[in-house]
């Protein structure tokens, strides 16, 4: 029986306050790991904290702005303070603006790169010292599906994603002979309070029902049901754990098969 063993391994998981990010946390958890949960919406991360550690596990919230000076620094600091070192990266943070991309201001530009990709950019430098330190790590980020085939609504969204995948592969060239492996997410349609924004964001546009958007978008996924943040979880846990020993550079697609259906 396969059984993924974190214990005495720490993570931070950015944009853990709901959706996505809550649920790495968790299952990071549960697997052993203590987790830093990083996120804006303090309320929500003290509470997902508050029931990871009830069911047995060691987390701590650092609710803060990523984009604002020295976040990144105050988060990697934290967690080398209270749990010791470093050995997950996992970032989920970022905005879901549904925009015409002739109609994309500046202002929605620089919210996008600086919260998608300068804050994992910064994250992702600050760790590995400590990665090295320990004698490796993961670092996972997540990039949503417009970065292969972009929908006419995401004129912000759809650059930094391309970005992060660009960096992915520097970065796992260049810390691979130190043992720390990168790798990237990319979920399909995820059913988060994220997604139910994104729904009603295309209904104002297009002028549809949100139930005719969400029935829409779920006609596009052969599986026949909207992907879960566990879909997710489960595989960040799969890229943290030794079992992915041998896997660095690469993207994984979570979309219960919408991209093949749209290229064949």
């Amino acid at each position: 029986m396969i059984n993924i063993d974190l214990n005495g391994k720490c993570a931070i998981v950015t944009g853990a306050s709901q959706g996505i990010g809550m649920g790495c946390a968790q299952w990071l958890s549960r697997a052993g790991a203590s987790v830093l949960l990083t996120a804006r919406n303090e309320e929500n991360l003290k509470k997902n904290v508050n029931e990871i550690n009830e069911n047995g596990g060691n987390s701590i919230a650092v609710p803060i702005d990523l984009t604002e000076n020295n976040a990144c620094e105050i988060v990697v600091d934290k967690c080398i303070e209270e749990f010791g070192g470093i050995d997950f990266l996992v970032n989920v943070a970022g905005v879901s603006r549904r925009t015409d991309p002739l109609d994309t201001t500046d202002e929605e530009i620089d919210i996008a790169f600086d919260l998608k990709l300068r804050s994992a950019i910064r994250l992702a430098r600050l760790v590995v010292p400590s990665m090295k330190q320990r004698g490796g790590g993961s670092i996972i980020f997540t990039s949503g599906l417009s970065q292969l085939h972009s929908a006419s609504l995401q004129g912000s969204g759809c650059i930094p994603n391309a970005g992060i995948a660009a960096y992915k592969h520097l970065l796992a060239k260049r810390l691979a002979p130190d043992n720390i492996r990168v790798n990237l997410i990319n979920p399909g349609s995820t059913k988060t309070p994220r997604m139910d924004m994104q729904n009603k964001r295309i209904s104002d546009y297009t002028g549809k029902s949100v139930e005719e958007v969400e029935s829409e978008r779920l006609s596009r996924i052969p599986i026949g049901r909207f992907i879960t943040p566990d879909d997710c979880a489960k595989t960040v846990l799969f890229l943290c754990s030794n079992l992915s020993s041998c896997i660095t550079g690469e993207s994984i697609i979570i979309d219960g098969g919408g991209c093949s259906a749209t290229r064949y």
